[in-house]
Parts: C-alpha cells; structure tokens; sequence
C-alpha cells in the first residue's frame, strides 16, 4: 500500500511492506527521495519524524523505552524504530528513508561558505535536523520515549 503524508507543502510517499525474518516479523514503512532540489533536509526529515509519530500508538507496548533513529553513512538512510531498554526488541512498525539522492546536494552544501552546517558531515546534519524539529514535535512529546541516534552501533546511541 502506497500513501502519502503532507508536512509544509512537500510530500514523500510511503510504502508499507510485511518483512518476515529471522523470529521477527515487522511492518517497514519506506520511502525514498528521488530528488532534491525542491526538498531541504531539515524538510524530509521532518517528514519522517511524522511519519514514525503517526504510528507510535500502534508501537508502545510496556517495554518501549527508546525512539531510536539509526543512520547507515553507506547507504545514506535513516530508520526509525521504537524498542526496549536492551535496544533489541523493535516494536511492529518501523520506517526507513533513503535519502541516498540528497548526497551530492548535501557535498555541493558543505563546500559552500554560506551554509549552517558547514564542515559537518551529512549524518552529524541528520542528527541535528532531528534533534531540532524534535523540540517542537507536539506528538512525539505525548509520549514517554527517550529519543536517541546512532550510526553504527545501537549500544553507542547518543541522546537527542
């Protein structure tokens, strides 16, 4: 099933799909940005953020403690899950985003002088767009998750 979710007048399109794997079975809810020349980061993010807030009331259980975003450098994608306070039980929905189209946007940016980011690599970028739109997501504040990030290890999180 494809859908879409409107956040300032851009969109990105999910797609839901049924993963069956190794004793876990989940709901990935993906999309993947195709181009970035009418899409800011802090935009797309901010999408997916919704996205995974949209779907926190079907994700907590007794065990969820941690919303955790876990960022792959290689592959340019970020993914969003609810899980334990062992970071190993994921809730049923999790979302992922490939932002791999917005990386020579993001290279041409960090070479320009006029950037707030500039220097920063794109998962340090990531990282603070999502801590930011964070402090003034109204939904996710409904909940009593503990908000974290990662790009390598989900036991060396870091808070957002």
């Amino acid at each position: 099933m494809a859908y879409q979710q409107d956040f300032k007048d851009q969109a990105l399109t999910w797609d839901e799909a049924a993963v069956q794997g190794s004793g876990t079975d989940y709901l990935l809810h993906s999309s993947v940005v195709t181009g970035s020349d009418n899409l800011t980061i802090e935009v797309i993010l901010a999408n997916c953020v919704e996205h995974a807030v949209a779907l926190l009331a079907e994700n907590i259980n007794d065990d969820s403690l941690y919303f955790m975003f876990e960022w792959d450098n290689t592959a340019s994608t970020l993914a969003i899950v609810v899980t334990d306070d062992s970071k190993s039980r994921d809730a049923k929905h999790r979302v992922l985003c490939d932002l791999s189209a917005m990386n020579a946007k993001m290279k041409q940016l960090a070479e320009s002088d006029q950037w707030k980011y500039q220097g920063e690599s794109f998962a340090d970028i990531v990282k603070h767009a999502l801590h930011d739109y964070l402090t003034t997501c109204t939904g996710f504040m409904r909940y009593s998750l503990v908000a974290v990030f990662h790009q390598g290890s989900r036991q060396q999180t870091e808070l957002l």
